[in-house]
């Protein structure tokens, strides 16, 4: 459940051509990036995943990092990162081509914005990125990941 210290927020930056989506959540930022950049995770949070494989025995993003991501529609699509700010952001390609960022932006002692980017045409897509926002934000909340 989101809190009712949770904010959601859109914003487009029209020189980039890219829609930017965040909710405010009440976490720690190291236990947000600890969620959004292990993928073993991803399928807890992300409604299009079923699935991920990866390429060697690394779990936590990096760049050059590929692997596969099976979606709820059964396709299994190619992925590649392209750029990693350790702790900030990263972002990928999926099936070759660029995909939606994530970061991380601290905001107070116990709080964080979970952000997503996407082209300006995925407009639609932005329900989904704050539904994966909010379930980041509960499994940063998570025991294990408050410490």
């Amino acid at each position: 459940m989101i809190s009712g210290d949770d904010v959601l927020r859109f914003h487009v930056e029209w020189a980039s051509r890219r829609l930017r989506v965040g909710l405010r959540a009440n976490c720690r930022p190291e236990a947000v990036w600890a969620v959004l950049s292990d993928t073993r995770l991803w399928p807890k949070w992300g409604p299009s995943i079923t699935r991920v494989t990866v390429e060697g025995t690394d779990v936590v993003v990096h760049k050059g990092m590929r692997g596969r991501v099976c979606t709820v529609f059964g396709w299994t699509l190619p992925f590649e990162i392209d750029h990693v700010e350790p702790g900030k952001s990263w972002t990928w390609r999926v099936a070759g081509v660029k995909a939606t960022g994530h970061e991380v932006l601290p905001d107070g002692a116990q709080g964080a914005w979970i952000v997503f980017t996407m082209p300006v045409w995925a407009l639609f897509y932005a329900a989904v990125c704050l539904w994966a926002a909010r379930k980041i934000a509960l499994l940063a909340r998570a025991p294990g990941l408050q410490a």
